[in-house]
């Protein structure tokens, strides 16, 4: 479970301060599917960051499986790290590395081992369905497949959460439907999905719940 209790976050610009959320409160079950829609400057980012601990809010409560997120120490922030997988709007690759390698590196970076990789590699690739691009590197790829390979990354290390940011925003209709049925298989195996999008048509035909930050303001 995922809950905002009364969360206001702000942020400066040059003549004031401005409010992002202003006693924003919403809950988000275990195993649900929400998309996070809003024109720019809603909040859309800034929600997917707050739950990552890259940014913190003025005041409320942010509480993930039952525990205040304020109170993680700074040193134990990786280790809560670990159990969120994370797509990034500009893929964020490592471009000189294979398929394979880029998801070697995510296991190694969360405390896992080369003995392990290969096995869990070959599942989430063969589940997502680009088993063949193994060996390819980001530069030999379409958006859409780099995007696949981005998806791939973010589960590789089963994830309780799966935050999503933008997934579709560069993509042709054809990726952008493909991202979208592939996230739905990635839910089916009960991991919890937050993507935030300005891409209302693809909200709408998700028909998932929706949480949208324009009508808070």
């Amino acid at each position: 479970m995922i809950s905002f209790s009364h969360v206001t976050k702000e942020y400066e610009t040059e003549d004031a301060r401005t409010s992002v959320y202003r006693d924003f409160s919403e809950e988000i079950a275990d195993g649900e599917f929400v998309i996070i829609t809003g024109e720019s400057g809603s909040g859309k980012t800034t929600l997917l960051k707050m739950l990552l601990k890259e940014t913190e809010p003025e005041s409320g409560q942010i509480f993930v499986d039952g525990k205040n997120i304020a109170e993680i120490k700074r040193r134990d922030v990786p280790y809560y790290r670990r159990s969120i997988g994370v797509i990034f709007q500009d893929f964020r690759l490592i471009q000189n590395e294979s398929v394979y390698d880029n998801l070697v590196s995510a296991i190694l970076a969360t405390g896992g081992s080369h003995r392990e990789a290969e096995q869990k590699i070959v599942n989430v690739l063969t589940m997502l369905g680009i088993d063949s691009l193994h060996k390819r590197y980001p530069r030999e790829m379409s958006g859409g497949e780099q995007q696949k390979v981005c998806l791939a990354r973010a589960i590789i290390n089963n994830p309780k959460i799966l935050l999503v940011d933008e997934p579709t925003g560069n993509l042709d209709p054809a990726s952008s439907a493909e991202i979208m049925r592939l996230l739905d298989v990635v839910n089916a195996q009960g991991i919890t999905v937050l993507m935030a999008t300005h891409d209302i048509a693809a909200a709408d035909k998700a028909g998932r719940r929706r949480i949208d930050l324009d009508r808070l303001k």
